[in-house]
């Protein structure tokens, strides 16, 4: 089942910050992205709103509750804030 997981964090938290803030965010994403096939989680794509502070990332799990295991896995809950949402293509809907 398709997932978008959209994933924020404060402007105070942003990679762009710094070299902590960057290494600290960006190897949490980093992880998610190479563990996830071992969590069950299959990347389909992601983009970034740089402005928003947001990752949208289109994922494929067999549900929510695999996808917030491999966030816990990462240390992006507690870090940042992510709403895992559940999403059908136009033709399924």
């Amino acid at each position: 089942m398709l997932h978008m997981i959209v994933n924020t964090h404060n402007p105070e938290s942003c990679a762009f910050r710094g070299e902590e803030e960057d290494r600290l965010l960006t190897a949490g994403i980093d992880q998610f992205r190479k563990s996830s096939p071992d969590n069950g989680v299959t990347f389909q794509g992601w983009w970034i709103n740089r402005a928003a502070h947001e990752f949208f990332i289109l994922v494929d799990a067999a549900s929510s509750h695999v996808i917030e295991e491999a966030l816990l896995k990462t240390g992006l809950v507690g870090r940042t804030h992510s709403r895992i949402l559940p999403v059908v293509s136009v033709d399924e809907a």
